[in-house]
């Protein structure tokens, strides 16, 4: 069909060119056509000239791929044009004035609507890989990976390269848990792994993985960045997709409604799930001074059950073809309640009193969260020159506490302790962002970003003496602390390829005032200040490369500086009781950790497949860990003190190689390997934290087409032994399997999944200080079995680009 298009674009041209022979040329008249419905520029589009007066053809051109066209030796005259292309709605444009005045018109950007024709459904399937490499980030395609589906986007991220996930759902980057999440580039406020806990991976379209970003992004995280994006869509009408996922230890529902008008696309989601695992643990504990070693062991069962549920809704307009208006609303409730019945044992090695006792622990960590995102887009006629502005809102309600009932071996209360800790946090962010292609190759990109962050705990501990039930609170753990924190930022990058050389430079500039203020606290001797102002003025740099090699091969080099920091909580300057055996305070005075990060990366590209060569070399300055020591040298209660320090510096060496192939047409296979040799260096109080550690990991997955309609994959992965400045975490390994149907011509889905087959996917880790060691070993009852069912109505897709745009690159998928 596009080559009959090129065939009559020319004879169209050709006829133009005999019409106008003989008359005088003066004038151009350009323009550029793309899709409305995407902005995606439309190749191959007839644009026919004609005079005002009489109706004669003047002449005609076909548009370029990336939509543009121009018609030339244009004699003086008033014109119109029909543009018109196989599947859209015929545009004209009336009064084109060409005269000694006004040589050269540029029409900006034309956009056609798709014309509503009913036709057979036709069917395109393609391979597309679950990885896909750019420049700066890796791009993980949620679709591909069905034996997470019916989970949350800690599961996906099990299976991702450079990502490492623990029973409890703690996410590790690299090695290092400081890393931003971001939510459709807005970040969350959250920790990272508690925000990837509450994201159902039905509602993800795909996941981005930024190790070293530019200059352009946030520097907040030691290991980058992870991006998720929400599922979307932008057709005509009114379509949406429903998940309906139910198993062994969970429920849950999400939905994603859009119904699009002309120019007004309005969309409405929502989703709730419910996930209850139930296990058990048992743990040991040793403080000792010089003469008497003291024991605590505990054995027991444990429950942690997450409910969830968000609700979102919003609005895109297009007011024309260069300009954008987008608002989105969004509020939603996180829990997570955890339960133990423990058996606690006490001795020591001289002879003292033994103790037996039972402990009920139950907590709770949640609240209600609210959103509000606005974005402007204005387009300028030159292709990709843009100015975006945005606002957008953060906000929750934090509400947390924990609580232990000790009991005699009958079952008898003998004393209690409730801890609590509530209160609001807010966040605004404004971003300004200027794109301006300089020329062909090259971009200039500029951009303010400003961050206004507020948040005030209340912090109290309550306790019954006498195991009567009755709880009366303590004043001297009854506290109040207001965190504000203001960032504003200017950043510049410049990006050129020349060649197969391409290259981009960028500098970021932030003034950061943080402030810790003790309103109130309970403490009769408080040893830290009522005030704490921390004001810095940063750079960051960042530099990235890549040079295209013969046969689909590319280098990649990059460095950036980059910065965490710290949890409100982590600067909490007072105590906290987390149960019967832990208590945790924060420092007010914690420095920022700042980050070196290169990377130097091979990626080589055959078909569909590809093989990856990514290595990296990270070193953290004000290296925070959480100390940990005897509370107030009182070794016979066994209990331990955690509170974050600056201990010195970190160092990170590390490869991930990934392959991804198919052994058959029908087999296809991906295997990743990450080995990394992590170090730390420091000192506190006296002690030495020197610590060092080879630590390696891989994952294999594998899928299996079982005709047109149906797929089988499983997924394997290792983890090896890997350490902290005060600890090291067993071996984990674990194997996840799922089988995908396809029905009623792929408008329903139906996955089951099998995760944790062979029930090996436990928690063991042991940690050593000057005075105690402590071991403990958690297990989650598996395998977990799930059905999730998943109906798409009125031709639901998630958005994709059509036309001679930036569309699919080789070997995605239209599915």
């Amino acid at each position: 069909m596009n080559k009959v298009l090129v065939l009559l674009g020319v004879m169209v041209f050709f006829c133009a060119e005999i019409s106008a022979y003989g008359e005088k040329p003066s004038g151009t008249i350009q323009g550029k056509v793309v899709a409305f419905q995407n902005s995606a520029p439309l190749e191959y589009v007839t644009v026919a000239i004609y005079h005002t007066s009489n109706n004669e053809l003047q002449g005609g051109v076909i548009t370029k791929p990336n939509g543009i066209f121009q018609l030339k030796q244009l004699p003086n005259d008033t014109y119109y044009l029909d543009i018109s292309f196989v599947g859209y709605k015929t545009k004209r444009i009336n009064n084109i004035i060409i005269n000694e005045a006004n040589r050269h018109v540029d029409l900006g950007q034309i956009e056609l609507g798709e014309e509503a024709k009913s036709i057979d459904e036709v069917e395109v399937v393609a391979e597309r890989s679950f990885v896909e490499f750019k420049l700066d980030k890796k791009i993980i395609n949620v679709s591909k990976q069905f034996t997470s589906l019916s989970g949350t986007a800690v599961n996906v991220l099990e299976n991702v390269p450079s990502v490492t996930v623990d029973i409890e759902g703690n996410v590790e980057l690299r090695g290092s848990g400081g890393f931003s999440v971001l939510i459709d580039g807005v970040p969350s406020v959250l920790e990272p792994s508690e925000a990837l806990q509450q994201i159902p991976a039905s509602t993800i379209e795909n996941i981005e993985i930024i190790t070293n970003p530019s200059a352009k992004y946030n520097p907040d995280g030691t290991a980058g960045i992870i991006n998720i994006i929400t599922k979307k869509n932008r057709m005509n009408g009114f379509n949406g997709v429903i998940n309906l996922k139910a198993g062994s230890n969970n429920f849950g529902s999400d939905f994603l409604f859009n119904f699009q008008r002309k120019k007004v696309l309005w969309f409405v989601s929502a989703d709730y799930n419910l996930s209850d695992y139930s296990g058990e643990k048992y743990g040991t504990r040793e403080t000792y001074n010089e003469a008497t070693t003291f024991t605590v062991s505990n054995d027991g069962s444990i429950r942690t059950k997450y409910t969830r549920y968000n609700v979102k809704g919003g609005m895109e307009m297009r007011f024309d073809s260069l300009n954008t208006f987008n608002v989105e609303l969004g509020y939603g409730n996180r829990g997570r309640n955890s339960y133990s019945d423990l058996k606690y044992e006490e001795y020591d090695n001289i002879g003292g009193p033994y103790n037996s006792y039972l402990s009920d622990e139950d907590g709770y960590r949640g609240g209600d969260g609210l959103s509000i995102n606005t974005f402007f887009i204005h387009r300028f006629a030159d292709k990709g020159h843009e100015l975006n502005a945005s606002i957008t809102y953060r906000g929750r309600e934090a509400d947390e506490y924990s609580r232990n009932v000790l009991k005699d071996d009958s079952g008898v209360a003998l004393n209690g302790r409730e801890s609590t800790e509530k209160g609001p946090m807010g966040r605004w962010q404004t971003k300004l962002d200027y794109t301006k292609p300089l020329t062909e190759n090259s971009t200039l990109e500029l951009g303010y970003q400003s961050t206004f962050a507020r948040s005030t705990d209340f912090t109290g501990l309550l306790e019954d003496e006498d195991g009567s039930g009755d709880y009366e609170e303590n004043p001297l753990y009854k506290n109040e602390v207001e965190f504000s924190q203001d960032i504003h930022a200017l950043y510049a990058t410049y990006g050129n390829q020349v060649a197969k050389f391409g290259y981009q430079v960028g500098l970021r500039g932030e003034y950061n005032n943080r402030i810790v203020r003790l309103v109130e606290t309970g403490s009769e001797e408080p040893t830290w200040d009522d005030e704490t102002i921390v004001e810095k003025l940063d750079l960051f740099p960042s530099i990235h490369m890549s040079y295209k090699l013969p046969s689909n091969q590319e280098l990649m080099g990059s460095y950036s500086r980059r910065i965490e920091r710290s949890r409100s909580y982590y600067l909490e300057p007072f105590y906290t009781w987390q149960d019967a055996y832990n208590i945790r305070r924060g420092n007010s005075a914690l420095q920022p950790e700042y980050i070196d990060s290169y990377e130097l990366n091979y990626l080589k590209k055959f078909g569909s497949s590809y093989f990856s060569f990514e290595t990296y070399y990270r070193v953290t300055n004000n290296k925070v860990e959480w100390v940990r020591q005897v509370y107030e040298g009182n070794y016979e209660d066994n209990i331990i003190e955690r509170y974050p320090e600056n201990v010195g510096k970190d160092y990170s060496l590390g490869i991930d190689a990934s392959i991804d192939f198919n052994i058959v047409k029908w087999w296809k296979m991906g295997v990743t390997g990450t080995l990394y040799n992590y170090k730390v260096k420091g000192e506190w109080g006296g002690l030495n934290y020197d610590e060092e550690q080879l630590t390696w990991n891989y994952k294999w997955n594998q899928t299996i087409k079982m005709g047109p309609l149906a797929q089988f994959q499983s997924n394997w992965r290792y983890y090896s032994k890997r350490i902290t400045s005060q600890g090291v975490y067993e071996p984990v390994y674990t194997l996840d399997i799922a089988f995908k149907r396809e029905m009623m011509k792929r408008k329903l889905s139906a996955v089951v999944e099998l995760r944790d087959v062979f029930a090996t996917n436990n928690r063991e880790n042991t940690n050593k200080g000057i005075d105690f060691k402590d071991h403990y070993f958690q297990k989650i009852h598996t395998p977990i079995l799930t059905f999730t069912f998943t109906y798409r109505f009125n031709n639901y897709k998630p958005e994709r680009r059509r036309g001679g745009g930036e569309g699919f690159s080789d070997g995605e998928s239209m599915d």
